[in-house]
């Protein structure tokens, strides 16, 4: 047998192991549709994980689920859900182009009841791990709920909204938004927010994500520092450079990776992988 086929076996074996363990949860949200989450039980006795993905992805997003299974090799319980993003049961991506009606508020709301229901399945503190948008949907979640249920809080290419390289939302379209709102107008309109160019969705909506900017993001931080390390490629072109120099020269706990990009793929996937391990074995360990 080659090196290759060696390796291939290996990780399909990986991979199956893996899934005999994984249990698929459904939970009903606030709209009564149903979300979906993968939970794999972990052997060791740490804080269990709850891995958050990105802007209108899944839990099968390649970053994710290389992650997902770092940590369960690491023995650690976790959650991997999917945002349900307004869609019942939703299993794909959802495109830009789709009419979009949830909200960073709802989708902080789908993540508390995930949190919950991790945290009463294990009765221990989860340990929050969120990669690109999936950072601001945990900072709004702990801006607004107690957090005696977190343990700890990892970011990975936090990303943020209204400013950056990859931004195509304007000020132009805050305006629309905002004056629609202040006609008691919430209706269906066509902005662009993230990399979308397109993106159909209600002015309040709209505006639950333009509103959260750096500096909105630099406040919660700010405010829960103890509880938060940041992990940042030097090469991601979806976050400005200032930025991160801001970030690393104001917090000790902002991790730079050499090279890396904003999905921390080929060879950067095992700097990740170590950087994390190293976060979970400071920060979360009895």
């Amino acid at each position: 047998m080659t090196r290759l086929n060696t390796i291939l076996v290996g990780i399909f074996l990986l991979v199956n192991t893996i899934l005999s363990y994984a249990e698929t949860i459904k939970l009903k949200n606030a709209s009564n549709n149903v979300m979906s989450a993968i939970y794999l039980p972990g052997e060791n006795d740490e804080s269990p994980v709850l891995l958050l993905h990105g802007f209108l992805q899944t839990n099968e997003f390649s970053t994710i689920n290389r992650l997902a299974s770092t940590l369960n090799e690491l023995e650690y319980s976790l959650l991997n859900p999917t945002l349900s993003l307004g869609i019942n049961n939703r299993m794909q991506s959802l495109s830009c182009e789709a009419i979009h009606t949830h909200s960073l508020d709802s989708d902080a709301e789908e993540l508390k009841q995930w949190i919950d229901w991790l945290y009463e399945k294990t009765g221990k503190k989860v340990t929050l791990i969120g990669h690109s948008a999936g950072g601001p949907v945990i900072l709004n979640y702990i801006n607004k709920n107690n957090t005696a249920r977190i343990k700890h809080i990892i970011l990975i290419s936090l990303s943020y909204y209204a400013s950056g390289p990859a931004a195509n939302e304007t000020k132009e379209h805050a305006k629309l938004a905002v004056g629609l709102m202040n006609k008691n107008k919430d209706q269906l309109g066509t902005y662009a927010l993230n990399y979308c160019k397109t993106y159909p969705t209600y002015a309040s909506n709209f505006l639950s994500y333009y509103n959260w900017n750096t500096e909105k993001t630099n406040q919660v931080i700010e405010k829960f520092n103890n509880k938060i390390s940041i992990i940042i490629g030097t090469k991601d072109k979806r976050i400005d450079s200032n930025w991160r120099h801001q970030l690393q020269k104001k917090y000790n706990n902002v991790t730079s990776i050499e090279g890396a990009n904003h999905f921390f793929d080929k060879t950067h996937e095992f700097d990740l992988n170590d950087a994390i391990e190293n976060i979970l074995t400071n920060k979360i360990k009895h």
